[in-house]
């Protein structure tokens, strides 16, 4: 699991599993992408809030497209290997290469829930950033009402560390208290 590929005209790693395939994101994942972005019950607890119409999710993509420097962050679009369509995203942001550490986020379609393929794509990044960045840890910061999110880190080999981070995200006039999970490459 987790093959990493460099295409030929960019640098940008795409990584494949067995039902996935994690790639640079395109125009044409507008639609994709935001039946997660534009979804409230999907993104109640990420740290902004869901977007409005597909104009607005457009932006993201386009902005998403150009995290293509490894050094502080990649968004990956997680596509159906069979047909190429985006289900979601994973990430890695605020990497620290001095520390080898990073933190990691994901969102799926809930179309495609429940079928293990959040799981697949999250140990390919894990394995990816291990392998090739040479991370040592990776932290999954969680709301902890979001017990599906906490199931999979959890299964991933992610242990709580501490929490809840008083304040530590605002939505709209809202502060959330997450919780921090961790996971520790030998």
């Amino acid at each position: 699991m987790g093959q990493v590929m460099a295409d030929q005209a960019t640098p940008f790693p795409t990584i494949l599993t067995e039902r996935l395939r994690l790639r640079q994101f395109q125009p044409k994942d507008d639609a994709g992408l935001h039946a997660c972005l534009g979804n409230e019950r999907l993104v109640r607890y990420w740290d902004f809030s869901a977007c409005e119409n597909i104009q607005e999710t457009r932006r993201w993509v386009r902005i998403l497209a150009k995290t293509t420097s490894p050094y502080e962050s990649i968004a990956w679009a997680v596509a159906d290997a069979k047909t190429d369509e985006c289900i979601g995203m994973v990430n890695y942001h605020h990497r620290e290469a001095r520390n080898r550490r990073l933190e990691i986020g994901y969102i799926l379609n809930a179309d495609w829930h429940r079928l293990g393929l959040m799981s697949e794509a999250v140990q390919a990044l894990i394995t990816h950033c291990v392998d090739n960045l040479k991370t040592r840890r990776i932290a999954a910061i969680i709301h902890p009402d979001n017990a599906p999110s906490i199931r999979l880190v959890t299964r991933l080999g992610f242990q709580c560390e501490g929490g809840p981070l008083r304040d530590y995200w605002r939505v709209g006039n809202s502060f959330m208290s997450p919780m921090l999970y961790s996971f520790i490459a030998s």
